[in-house]
């Protein structure tokens, strides 16, 4: 089989939806296991997550818990309703949450699972957003050994 175990990585965003919607295409080329992959980049939740100003340590790092499990709850039920339409579509399903370098991870957990094929979303992001952003599709790109299928999103994905 051409495609016999897929590895899709998710971040829940809407490009990673449409990313899913090409793997239940590879139904018709062989596909009949996806690795779903889910890596909390921690470095990113560093930066993203910021207390509100004014508040003492106690009350930022409940303010932070919160945001981490609403996150990890919304997280939940993504991967939950993803495992669905796989399982729905026939599919053999394994879920796989990790956290640290996207890119490393995802590269890894491909290998070890032995995917014939990665596939990820792109955000579009250009110039500065991408450059500070860096651009994880690009990077697994790079050190793959497994072809890659990078679904593009738009700016605004």
């Amino acid at each position: 089989m051409l495609f016999e175990t897929v590895c899709l990585a998710t971040d829940f965003s809407p490009v990673s939806a449409r990313a899913a919607d090409y793997v239940l295409r590879l139904t018709e080329a062989g596909c009949r296991k996806v690795v779903l992959l889910h890596v909390v980049n921690i470095a990113k939740e560093q930066i993203v997550i910021s207390e509100p100003p004014g508040l003492d340590a106690d009350s930022a790092t409940a303010y932070e818990d919160t945001i981490r499990e609403r996150l990890h709850q919304t997280n939940q039920q993504e991967m939950t309703d993803t495992v669905a339409r796989f399982r729905d579509a026939g599919l053999a399903v394994e879920t796989v949450i990790l956290s640290g370098n996207p890119a490393d991870e995802i590269v890894r957990v491909a290998d070890s699972r032995e995917a014939s094929l990665i596939v990820v979303g792109a955000h579009g992001r250009t110039g500065l957003k991408q450059a500070f952003l860096g651009s994880v599709s690009a990077e697994v790109i790079r050190r793959a050994r497994q072809p890659v299928l990078v679904v593009r999103g738009s700016e605004s994905q």
